[in-house]
């Protein structure tokens, strides 16, 4: 892991460090060592002791599903997804 950096003028500075859950490796905890998680939808908190960790990779789509209609007639539309007047 990278502590520091040099920018174009060569001038060192430090990084900073951000514990992120990889999905595609083996993430030990910070907080314990262990490598026990839970993952949700943007972060991962670790089955012993609690620590939680960002998701590297997470969408804020919801679950739920999206319909959109396009050029349509109201009266080509089931009568359930049909606008209320």
């Amino acid at each position: 892991m990278r502590t520091a950096a040099f920018n174009e003028e060569g001038t060192r500075f430090r990084l900073a460090y951000i514990p992120l859950y990889r999905d595609e490796e083996i993430n030990h905890c910070s907080g314990c060592g262990r490598d026990n998680w839970i993952i949700g939808r943007m972060t991962a908190e670790c089955g012993f002791c609690g620590t939680a960790a960002l998701l590297e990779r997470f969408n804020t789509w919801s679950a739920a599903p999206r319909f959109e209609c396009r050029d349509y007639q109201a009266s080509e539309l089931p009568e359930h997804l049909r606008p209320v007047v």
